[in-house]
């Protein structure tokens, strides 16, 4: 892909369902708006002096895939002032500079996602470091690192699990999302599929009917799983289950007393409700009332806490 003079990066949808650059208007639209909230939103960590001005960032359309190409000057109202607060925040650091950051932030999102599989998670079990510990590997479910700068990280954690819903909605089975970052004229992209979209538009599977539908609610069953997190807030924690993840909720007490089988495989006793929101006993992803958790195997990496 030839670097065009000013291009920071790009956001862009491919597949057999943009091949000559159209896209439906409202989708567009959508993934317009969806750009600007993710942009923006970086760009305000990073610089919280901008969020009082009035400032644009210049995109421009291009052909034969819809693309969004992020350039790297300022065209605002206002654009010297919203500078000079940047400058402030950021020393030499430019305008260009944030903006690159921010779309690099947004790479780090997509990765992390599709790492953990769940983007709520915000505290990290087993974590590992590398580099003078400027880089955290984050530990998934099956026990595979991902090594993060800390700076990123901290952008990860600060931002909403919604913050991508926007743009990773428009993605279809023939429409994918990229995200792509020059750096030192070298492309560096991340991808979202179909496979993917349900982590960062926090929606549950689209396929019709309940999931497990053997799973009826009020049953006493034994779940073969691993607990893929705890989260103490909620007071839940992650059964990972024939290739979905379920909710757990304890039937008494707080989940703490579980923490040793974090990562563990393990028998969950208990019972199934199908309880939604409303109070209606039609919910499609089964919640697992336990009661007992019973370790298949040793406790290998003694995770301190829950997330």
């Amino acid at each position: 892909m030839n670097l065009e003079e000013g291009q920071l990066g790009f956001i862009k949808y491919t597949g057999e369902l943009v091949k000559d650059g159209y896209m439906d208007a409202r989708k567009s639209a959508q993934a317009l708006l969806g750009i600007d909230e993710a942009v923006r939103f970086f760009v305000f960590q990073q610089a919280p002096g901008l969020r009082s001005s009035d400032f644009e960032f210049p995109v421009k359309v291009k052909k034969g895939s819809w693309e969004i190409v992020v350039g790297g000057i300022l065209l605002a109202y206002g654009v010297k002032a919203a500078q000079k607060m940047a400058d402030n925040d950021f020393a030499n650091v430019g305008m260009k500079d944030i903006l690159k950051k921010a779309l690099s932030a947004i790479q780090w999102v997509i990765k992390i996602g599709k790492h953990l599989g769940d983007l709520t998670i915000k505290k990290f079990e087993n974590v590992s470091f590398a580099e003078n510990n400027n880089l955290i590997g984050l530990r998934n479910s099956q026990g595979e690192y991902l090594y993060v700068p800390k700076n990123f990280l901290e952008l990860y954690v600060s931002a909403n699990p919604t913050l991508l819903r926007r743009l990773s909605e428009v993605v279809e089975e023939e429409r994918s999302l990229s995200v792509g970052v020059y750096e030192n004229n070298v492309l560096v992209e991340e991808t979202i599929t179909l496979r993917h979209r349900k982590i960062f538009t926090q929606e549950d599977d689209q396929e019709e009917g309940q999931l497990y539908p053997e799973l009826e609610h009020g049953q006493s069953v034994v779940l073969e799983g691993e607990v893929t997190r705890g989260n103490e807030m909620s007071n839940t924690i992650g059964i990972g289950y024939q290739g979905h993840i379920l909710t757990g909720i304890p039937e008494s007490g707080s989940i703490v007393r579980f923490k040793p089988s974090l990562f563990l495989k393990c028998k969950i006793h208990g019972w199934v409700t199908r309880e939604d929101d409303k109070g209606r006993l039609d919910a499609r992803r089964p919640r697992i009332i336990f009661s007992r958790i019973e370790p298949l195997e040793k406790d290998h990496e003694n995770p301190s806490l829950f997330n």
